[in-house]
């Protein structure tokens, strides 16, 4: 990323303020000419809204900028990066704003259109190819996601995924709610990153609003993100070490992700703690009389967790080792730390009222899979527009271009590691 081009781009552009991170307008050419400039990895998610098309990077802090639509379009940014091509998919199909020069016009959501329907799966061109598909009723509810492998002498040499069985546009059932009633849904977008993304909506609101959250909200609110992000973890990995046919470790991981969502149950008056953290700070306090169960779980979880290091497990994991061991590497740095922290948070309040402001804010939590982001507009306090940003997108795209050369079986320990939900990329 060249930082210095970047900084004289964004110093030329006019800008309108944004709680969280400021909102930089650009022109056409400009809005083009960053996205070269920018490292594609950064890029965090497109919207549109107000008129306008809006584009997140995310480094060590967030940048917003926006270009105006002319005639309902906009200048493409998939050609340079490609990741924001389901995102300006889903803007046609949702808001029915063109992105112009897109490297993929194919619909996200409206399946069955007459000729037009997507996806068209490309024909296999090697002679003794063929093609299994798989899903979207799979057995598993939450998982609505059509798969398409062309296979060649036994090994995948590509993978296409139909999406958009899930779609709920969340988004736009939070217009005309207050913020605290629209957290709700916020937080429904996907269940392994509750915390994750009710956080991400709480920070934007506050944001907007200008308001303090109270200092023992904050501490909890850290400690509940650092369990939800060691139980995804370990349901992920306990999904790939059954898939690697290691049932037993599976079963010890997903024992102690049970046992934590028990007492986090306890602690937090939720399993996955839903609806615990709103805007202004939380909605319970932590129960202090479940922490010995919780630390309990937790170190039971580490000792299974230091197993996914050995040799055979490694070599049973596959394609899927390296990831597994990040995983497993995630568990352990934050496990330990859990208790103590929540144990250290300063008495006090755990709310604080959010002022009927008029504003705009951005809000960002960490998940398992990475960054989520959260954009809100209000009016007089009420939610006039709003984006939902998470990285499973980019994840399906990676997991696409890692299946190919493995086998059914090596892809299905390689995807159940990965761990991309589809309602985080319908939304």
């Amino acid at each position: 990323m060249n930082d210095a081009e970047i900084a004289a781009l964004l110093a030329g552009a006019p800008v309108e303020p944004c709680g969280g991170a400021a909102l930089h307008l650009l022109t056409a050419a400009d809005w083009l000419r960053l996205a070269r400039l920018v490292d594609p990895a950064d890029f965090a998610g497109l919207f549109v809204a107000d008129g306008r098309a809006h584009a997140l990077y995310f480094r060590a802090a967030p940048l917003l900028v926006a270009v105006t639509l002319e005639g309902g379009a906009y200048p493409a940014l998939s050609p340079v990066i490609p990741d924001a091509g389901w995102c300006e998919r889903l803007a046609v199909d949702r808001e029915g704003a063109v992105a112009t020069g897109a490297a993929d016009t194919r619909p996200a959501i409206r399946h069955g259109e007459g000729d037009s329907a997507w996806p068209r799966f490309d024909a296999p061109a090697g002679e003794g190819a063929f093609q299994v598909g798989q899903g979207p009723v799979a057995g598993l509810i939450a998982r609505p996601v059509h798969r398409r492998f062309t296979i060649e002498a036994g090994r995948i040499v590509r993978l296409e995924h139909r999406h958009g069985y899930a779609c709920r546009d969340i988004a736009s059932l939070l217009h005309g709610k207050s913020p605290r009633a629209a957290a709700r849904f916020a937080a429904r977008l996907v269940g392994d990153a509750v915390v994750a993304h009710a956080l991400a909506f709480a920070r934007a609101a506050e944001a907007a609003g200008g308001c303090d959250v109270p200092p023992r909200a904050a501490a909890l609110r850290a400690a509940m993100l650092d369990i939800e992000r060691v139980t995804a973890h370990l349901l992920a990995l306990a999904a790939a070490l059954d898939a690697a046919g290691r049932p037993g470790l599976a079963t010890s991981l997903g024992r102690a992700r049970d046992d934590i969502a028990a007492a986090v149950a306890v602690l937090f008056g939720h399993r996955l703690m839903m609806d615990a953290v709103t805007p202004g700070g939380l909605e319970v306090d932590a129960r202090p009389e479940a922490l010995p169960a919780l630390a309990a779980a937790l170190a039971e979880a580490a000792a299974s967790v230091r197993r996914v290091g050995e040799f055979r497990v490694r070599r049973a994991l596959g394609p899927a080792a390296a990831l597994a061991r990040d995983r497993a590497r995630a568990v352990l740095a934050r496990g330990a730390a859990i208790v103590p922290a929540i144990e250290a948070a300063p008495p006090g309040e755990i709310v604080a009222a959010l002022p009927p402001v008029s504003a705009a804010g951005l809000g960002s939590a960490g998940s398992s899979r990475g960054m989520v982001h959260h954009w809100v507009k209000l009016h007089d306090g009420q939610i006039a527009a709003a984006a939902l940003m998470d990285p499973a997108p980019r994840l399906a795209g990676r997991l696409e271009v890692a299946a190919a050369g493995l086998d059914i079986e090596g892809f299905g320990v390689l995807e159940a590691c990965y761990a991309v939900p589809p309602g985080a990329i319908d939304g």
